[in-house]
């Protein structure tokens, strides 16, 4: 190749990959070469200098110097066969970069041309590598991908179907030679790792991170933290923009901490879907678009991949531009995170006047149970005890009232959709019941209880007396202790005596232990019982009232009752995965693709890890029979934890329906789905015609005491 003034601008990652050689007809070695490319019967020429140089001298200011007689330049693309005429350095700078002002002036873009810029990934990274080489924001762009263009990259990548199987990055560098051949495009060869991050970074001002590899996103910023070398990220979803200052803090946590602690050998290799809850927690749950966060649930199952569209692309190219222009020129920019959401602002969705920050709220922990309890006179302690029952998310649908004689429990207004026919609460009421019994023969107070009413106006009254119950009273410990644990268990199994021991605290009580222990079985309930609860997920009603149970931090709803966060069993890294679940958008969404089969996982996941599934049952369905069956329901519970087991309620969304009726109330789109549901629970367990469940329940072993949820005030009524 001729000793031109500039063969190759570009060092291409392949050995037939060819860069643009810029020939001086002038230059006796060049005009040689140009004789060579022009005898080629297949170089296709063109020559517009004519009009660039009218087009120069027409600018306003007017070309000083010798811009209008410079030496031109003709320019050879081998992968387009095509020599191209164009005017000298500075005249085609000049002429090339005047609309630019003056949203640059003249001084700042001679200012820009200093600028060297690393960009890393090239499928986002292409628009904004672009973007930079359109508005002349930097001299050197210095490009890096390992990756080549595939069919599926040209919804977003602005290439063509001659680019196929061509590295990414050459991709990008021929773009921007054929929009600037004098622009300085650099590439490195290969992908970033520990290896060749020091030559990718050697001498650039500014890095553009927008590859998918999360341990090449953490090596290039501990790298560049080390190097005083600031690190511009643009995600295709939302206009996120971050920009992480290293030049100015050296101490900064990569990625603004968000991450906590992360190590880049750990996450190496990771698969799409592993990569979900990083991706999810970095971009901030409550706030990923709708469409994106539904799809993260279907990565991996109706989806293959992250979705992008080739705007959010080219809105990154904008955005990332705007930072680097802003960093070059210093311009104030600190680290950060910004917004620019087009269908967002498009749908005026956003009233700034009505945004408020959400207040974290702080509230008491639980109450030390035990304790409490002892210090209680006898009437009241029974009453303390009593409200200590579980329910169902915590709503503690009773009323209680105490009088000389004893005290008496009533259903409070309302109930949750779910607690069809009150169903629910006089399964509580049962388990209310049982601790009551409990509480007073441990005191001496031991009396009679009798269930009065059905439906809504269902009551308990209990008649205080003299005596005790030295059985009972035993069980007062762990009945204090009894707590929700909704966390996993280890899969270990339960042994024949824990088994027994078990069913005969749901029979004596008058219940029925239907006990699953087969692990091929358990698995199987854990997709029935998943399957209930992606249909309460994706009905909006059951949905709003299982978030409405929840006392996020922005809650105003009252803390003792519902449930706090460290009750549920979730890893900090799940939480952010959490908000996404919570959003009624990304719900509707899921809805109406009807998908969502991965938020049927935890559940499936949870009882998978049980050593047991239980079905506390019993004959009839009456409200009696129902609180019959919460007494038995907190009576095998109570012994499991005596045992040093743990315990969590599986409640199917269907569970207190009888009939298509009840289940149209729940779910009016999946009532047929449910009843499906339904009959296969049924027969997964056994349960015999005439009865009824009151209650399913996982048993599993784990390690450390559960978080405890709060209970109104026992004597607030």
């Amino acid at each position: 190749m001729a000793n031109t003034e500039s063969v190759s601008r570009t060092r291409w990652k392949r050995s037939n990959d060819v860069g643009v050689e810029i020939l001086d007809s002038e230059d006796a070695a060049h005009h040689a070469r140009l004789a060579t490319i022009r005898a080629d019967p297949a170089v296709a020429l063109l020559d517009t200098l004519g009009d660039q140089r009218t087009s120069l001298a027409e600018l306003i200011p007017s070309p000083e110097g010798d811009l209008l007689t410079e030496s031109s330049r003709w320019v050879y693309y081998p992968w387009r066969a095509s020599l191209v005429r164009v005017l000298g350095p500075r005249g085609f700078r000049r002429l090339r970069l005047d609309r630019n002002q003056n949203k640059i002036t003249a001084a700042e873009q001679d200012r820009l041309a200093g600028t060297a810029v690393g960009v890393l990934g090239l499928s986002v990274g292409h628009a904004v590598a672009h973007t930079l080489a359109v508005e002349g924001i930097a001299g050197t762009i210095r490009l890096m991908d390992f990756d080549t263009i595939d069919l599926s990259n040209l919804n977003r990548v602005p290439g063509s179907v001659f680019d196929l199987g061509v590295n990414k990055a050459v991709v990008a560098a021929r773009r921007i030679a054929e929009l600037d051949p004098y622009l300085r495009v650099e590439i490195v060869p290969g992908g970033l790792d520990e290896k060749t991050v020091a030559e990718f970074l050697d001498d650039l001002d500014i890095v553009v991170e927008e590859c998918d590899s999360f341990d090449a996103k953490v090596i290039v910023r501990d790298h560049a933290r080390a190097r005083g070398v600031p690190v511009i990220m643009q995600t295709s979803d939302g206009g996120v923009l971050d920009v992480e200052r290293f030049d100015l803090d050296g101490e900064r946590p990569l990625f603004h901490g968000l991450l906590g602690e992360i190590d880049a050998a750990a996450l190496s290799g990771l698969t799409t879907q592993q990569k979900v809850p990083l991706g999810i927690t970095l971009l901030d749950a409550a706030r990923v678009t709708a469409r994106m966060a539904a799809s993260a649930v279907e990565l991996g199952r109706t989806i293959s991949t992250w979705p992008q569209l080739g705007s959010d692309v080219a809105l990154g190219g904008a955005t990332c531009a705007a930072a680097v222009r802003r960093l070059a020129l210093g311009s104030p920019l600190p680290s950060g995170r910004i917004r620019i959401d087009l269908d967002a602002e498009l749908g005026a969705i956003d009233d700034p006047l009505a945004t408020t920050a959400p207040s974290v709220r702080s509230t008491a922990g639980a109450d030390d149970v035990a304790s409490t309890f002892a210090t209680l006179p006898n009437r009241e302690a029974v009453v303390y005890a009593g409200t200590r029952a579980p329910s169902a998310g915590n709503a503690q649908p009773w009323r209680v009232s105490l009088d000389d004689a004893g005290l008496t429990v009533t259903l409070r207004e309302g109930g949750q959709r779910g607690d069809i026919g009150r169903r629910a609460s006089a399964v509580a009421l049962g388990a209310m019941a049982y601790n009551i019994e409990v509480a007073a023969a441990a005191r001496s107070v031991a009396g009679d209880l009798v269930v009065t009413g059905s439906g809504a106006e269902l009551s308990l009254r209990y008649s205080f007396g003299s005596g005790g119950d030295l059985e009972g009273a035993g069980l007062l410990g762990a009945m204090l202790r009894r707590a929700t644990d909704r966390r996993p268990g280890d899969g270990t199994s339960l042994t024949a005596e824990e088994i027994d021991a078990l069913r005969t605290a749901t029979g004596t009580s008058g219940g029925i232990a239907r006990m699953m222990t087969d692990r091929a079985q358990i698995i199987r309930c854990g997709g029935v019982l998943g399957a209930h609860d992606r249909i309460r997920y994706l009905t909006p009603a059951l949905h709003a009232e299982m978030v409405a149970e929840v006392r996020w931090p922005d809650s105003d709803a009252d803390p003792t009752t519902g449930l706090t966060l460290d009750t549920l069993g979730v890893a900090d890294n799940g939480l952010g995965m959490l908000e996404v679940t919570r959003r009624a958008d990304v719900m509707a969404l899921l809805a109406d693709w009807d998908a969502g089969t991965a938020l049927a996982m935890p559940t499936q996941a949870l009882v998978a890890s049980g050593s047991a599934v239980v079905a506390i049952c019993q004959m009839g369905d009456t409200s009696a029979d129902l609180v019959r069956g919460g007494i038995a329901a907190e009576a095998m519970w109570v012994r499991a934890t005596e045992m040093g087991l743990s315990v969590c309620p599986v409640t199917p969304v269907s569970l207190y329906a009888r009939d298509d009726t009840d289940r149209e109330v729940l779910s009016p789109d999946r009532a047929d789905e449910l009843a499906h549901l339904d009959t296969e629970l049924r027969e997964l367990f056994g349960v015999d015609d005439g009865a009824s469940i009151a209650m399913v329940m996982r048993v599993f072993r784990t390690v450390g005491d559960p978080p405890v949820s709060r209970r109104r005030p026992h004597m607030a009524e």
